[in-house]
């Protein structure tokens, strides 16, 4: 792009000062049209106000003689007599208005009573109904529109009410031409080329100022339409329009105020554009005179400058060059200052260039030094990244060899303090792996001293970082022997040697060396190599946390291993002597049940509870290791309550009241496992009976409420204190209790009627007003879905219970062994005992059994390899096998059944449980 010269910029600047001249004129001239254009509305719009303002006062005139015919006597007259009179009266006024067609008298329903053109009681009705309507309706006088007659005349009808007695009797009605309103407008003084029109409600010209009877009758222009139609609620205005003789005009429209009728007068837009046109060329004309004579001027002053410029040109060239510089002398201030400027600035230049040259090697340097942090960064991050790869001890410690050797050192050493504080040696890294194992060999045959600097003791100790360069003076002389002696013969120059801490504790050292490739460290160097040990500190802490957590978890997995078996053998061993007690007490009650029954009442009371310990910290177990496998079914909670009463019986029989029960009538049927809910119902009331007194009242209440089964158990016992509510429910947590301990109890039933309950997709809760006030336990269970009952299948007629079996009875136990024996044989079976798997395979070879009662927890062969063999034997494949064994989490059911048993019942056993599982084998 061509660059401006001196003299066009003075002509610009010429020009510029023109231009707020020009701008001024400009708004002046802006102004000044727009005056012009608005007192043009303003006329316009005066003339069509006075023109309705004649229109109107002739349609006031013509409604104001009608008034006074409608005052007269005769109009009033009800008889033939009277409207004659006011005929004759109506013909004289329309004798005196020749513009009018004709007076017309009509009755309030639309029928003309006489015309002054016909006789009175024409019977014909009127043409526009539509302001006879309104004169009917509002008893005041109306205009209305140009309508068609019926001789196709056009006209309109000027109507006043005729009232007496307060009512209109008749409506005067005056027909009037259009001409008349045309002559209104030929007497008022309308401009030369204006053209007036007189629309009536309807929009239809009535009159207009120029060729009137051509356009009468006819709607305004479509865009006089528009116009109209836009500003229907203005009772004036202006805007510009083509009217219907294809000019453009600027229409001032006025309104009337006595007829809903328009005024429309269009003035010819073309005399104010002419106007403001001869002022548009006057005011560019002047302008462009006014910037000629600037621009000559300026064009003419500019030589007295343009030419000293082109000496101050040459000056310049010279001192770009170089050369010695003429003296430029034009008269004019800034000229000569320019070049006595150039002059000094030929004498600055040279010292300029030696700055200059300075300026450069320090960039040089920064440049080389912004580099160098760019590549340590680049090398932080991707230590980072290599380092966060992998959480094993092994390829983390290769990692930061990697990232370390060679980019940053020749050698790292890494060593970590192991569990008891002592320093392992973990990585000696080379380029050179010969060189590597030489070090290593080296490092590991001395023993270094904890207070040298330089010794990883010493950096471990004090938390400080050894960096130096081996070539300082004297470094090397004033070092204790035995670094000197290592840094010596590998051939070291230089170490840094820094501890390694990580989330403020010292994990170990690492040395950074450099050797064969003589280089050195520098202080950025050090800030590197500190990150680089931050990072690798925190890399390997992260391993070692790691390596910690999967042995906590080994531990925790041994541990709960170790629980479940626990728990498994705690519960064989309890119920194991359980057993033959439960059944030696079942055999004394039958052989003589008056004997000793107080004392067997406690021995049975004591069985059971210890029976329910035992259940209860099996449950729990199985409910944390999340073990507990419902068999959920349709069942309805009345039943469930029922149950339950019947299984804490032996708690509720010592009270002098049992429970009071609150059951609805309808069956409440939720979706569960029968024998869990069971469980839950039967611990809340253990709990109710264990914390009252005898004599105080316990209430169980079922309802259903908003899509859910509650049920309550209320007691009102010891409470529960505030501090003990919200952990109520807690595993082992129980109240405070007296020394005696008579509610006893391990804390369980609680926790596992909470579990059972979320189990089920309920929800329990407790509350009590505190000590000494009660509890009151709620159980919420969603109902179940409302489905069509199953058809009962028929049941099959039970087997003969009386039916003599031989059964074989194999248990280690001898106790439990006799006492069951004693019960079979009383029940009339025929019982054979074996103590060992051996000795029942024996029988089983000599003899035949219907039905066998294997323990699980055999001596040598276990009840299952037992029953296996029994189940491959052809001749015992049919026998009926139950597993009895102290063993009774759903894990060892499972198992028995894998094994073959048909049936899998826990110690103590229900007798009548273990003889209906024979039959039904």
């Amino acid at each position: 792009m061509r660059t401006p010269t001196l003299s066009a910029r003075l002509l610009l600047v010429a020009s510029a000062a023109l231009l707020p001249l020009a701008v001024v004129c400009g708004f002046a001239l802006h102004g000044l049209l727009k005056g012009q254009r608005e007192q043009t509305q303003a006329s316009t719009l005066g003339v069509a106000r006075a023109l309705a303002t004649a229109v109107d006062s002739e349609l006031r005139l013509t409604t104001a003689a009608l008034q006074a015919l409608a005052l007269t006597e005769p109009l009033g007259a009800a008889e033939s007599s009277g409207l004659v009179d006011a005929l004759l009266l109506a013909k004289a006024l329309r004798a005196s208005h020749p513009e009018w067609r004709g007076v017309l008298l009509v009755a309030p329903n639309g029928k003309v009573v006489f015309s002054t053109e016909g006789a009175v009681n024409g019977g014909a009705g009127v043409v526009e109904s539509e302001s006879l309507a309104q004169v009917v309706r509002t008893g005041q006088p109306a205009v209305g529109p140009l309508t068609p007659g019926p001789r196709g005349n056009l006209a309109f009808a000027v109507r006043v009410p005729v009232v007496r007695d307060d009512a209109v009797r008749y409506v005067l009605t005056a027909v009037v031409r259009p001409e008349a309103i045309h002559a209104v407008l030929t007497r008022q003084r309308v401009p030369e080329g204006w053209a007036v029109s007189i629309f009536d409600s309807n929009d239809l010209r009535v009159a207009r100022s120029r060729e009137d009877e051509r356009f009468r009758g006819q709607a305004p222009s479509d865009t006089l339409k528009e116009l109209l139609g836009a500003r229907r609620d203005l009772s004036e205005f202006v805007g510009t329009t083509r009217n219907v003789d294809g000019t453009h005009v600027q229409t001032a429209v006025s309104r009337l105020d006595f007829a809903p009728w328009t005024v429309a007068l269009g003035a010819p837009t073309a005399v104010a554009e002419d106007d403001m046109r001869r002022t548009l060329i006057a005011y560019g004309s002047g302008l462009l005179v006014s910037l000629l004579v600037g621009g000559l001027a300026a064009w003419w002053m500019s030589r007295a400058i343009t030419r000293p410029m082109a000496r101050l040109r040459q000056s310049a060239d010279a001192l770009g060059l170089g050369q010695p510089l003429t003296n430029v002398r034009s008269g004019i201030a800034e000229v000569d200052a320019v070049g006595k400027a150039l002059a000094s600035a030929a004498a600055q230049r040279l010292q300029h260039e030696v700055e200059r040259e300075r300026l450069l090697g320090a960039e040089r340097d920064a440049r080389t030094a912004a580099q160098a942090a760019q590549l340590r960064l680049e090398r932080l991050v991707s230590a980072s990244a290599a380092l966060s790869r992998s959480l094993e001890e092994d390829s983390t410690l290769q990692a930061i060899a990697e990232v370390i050797v060679p980019d940053v050192a020749d050698l790292c050493r890494i060593d970590l303090l192991d569990a008891h504080g002592v320093l392992q040696r973990k990585l000696t890294h080379h380029a050179d792996p010969a060189r590597g194992a030489q070090i290593a060999a080296m490092v590991g045959a001395r023993q270094a001293p904890a207070d040298v600097p330089g010794f990883f003791p010493w950096a471990i100790a004090t938390g400080q970082t050894y960096l130096h360069n081996l070539d300082e003076p004297g470094l090397l002389d004033a070092a204790h022997p035995q670094l000197r002696e290592f840094m010596q013969g590998l051939e070291i120059t230089a170490a840094c040697v820094v501890p390694l801490v990580a989330r403020g504790r010292t994990i170990g050292a690492m040395a950074i060396l450099q050797d064969r490739s003589k280089r050195r460290f520098g202080p950025e160097d050090g800030a590197l190599i500190g990150e680089l040990a931050q990072r690798a500190a925190l890399a390997l802490d992260n391993v070692r946390l790691l390596t910690r957590a999967r042995e906590a978890q080994a531990q925790a997995e041994v541990a709960s291993k170790a629980k479940d078996e626990f728990l498994a053998m705690l519960g064989h061993e309890l119920r194991n002597p359980l057993a033959p007690i439960s059944l030696a007490l079942t055999l004394i009650e039958r052989r003589d049940h008056t004997a000793f029954p107080r004392e067997r009442q406690i021995i049975e009371r004591q069985v059971k509870h210890l029976s329910r310990l035992v259940d209860d910290l099996l449950d729990i177990s199985r409910i944390v290791s999340g073990k507990i496998v419902l068999r959920p079914e349709r069942i309805d909670l009345r039943d469930t309550v029922a149950k339950a009463l019947e299984l804490t019986l032996p708690a509720l029989q010592a009270r002098t009241h049992m429970p009071h029960v609150s059951l609805p009538a309808a069956p409440v049927a939720v979706q569960g496992d029968p024998l869990r809910l069971a469980q839950i119902v039967g611990n809340l009331l253990n709990n109710a009976a264990k914390f009252t007194r005898p004599d105080e009242r316990i209430d169980i209440t079922l309802r259903t409420h908003e899509g859910h089964a509650e049920l309550t158990v209320a007691d009102a016992g010891i409470g529960i204190a505030p501090a003990l509510l919200a952990q109520v429910f807690e595993r082992f947590v129980q109240g405070e209790q007296q020394l005696q301990r008579a509610a006893g109890g391990l804390g369980l039933g609680l926790a596992i009627a909470r579990s059972l309950v979320r189990l089920h997709g309920g929800t329990i809760a407790a509350h009590s007003e505190g000590p000494g006030q009660g509890s009151r336990f709620t159980v919420r269970l969603p109902l179940a879905r409302d489905e069509a009952p199953a058809a009962l299948s028929p049941v099959a007629a039970p087997a003969d219970a009386r039916a003599r079996l031989r059964l074989l009875l194999v248990d280690d136990n001898r106790d439990a062994l006799v006492v069951l024996a004693d019960w079979f044989t009383l029940e009339g079976h025929e019982v054979r005992t074996a103590e060992s798997a051996e000795r029942a395979l024996e029988l089983l070879q000599a003899e035949s059994f219907d039905a066998g009662i294997f323990d699980v927890g055999l001596p040598a062969m276990s009840g299952h390899d037992l029953a296996r063999r029994v189940r491959a034997d052809a001749r015992s494949r049919g026998m009926v096998l139950l597993a009895l064994t102290g063993y009774g989490q759903e894990s060892d059911r499972g198992k028995a059944l894998d094994a073959g048993f048909d049936a899998h019942f826990a110690k103590p056993p229900d007798l009548a449980r273990i003889q209906d599982a024979l039959y039904r084998g």
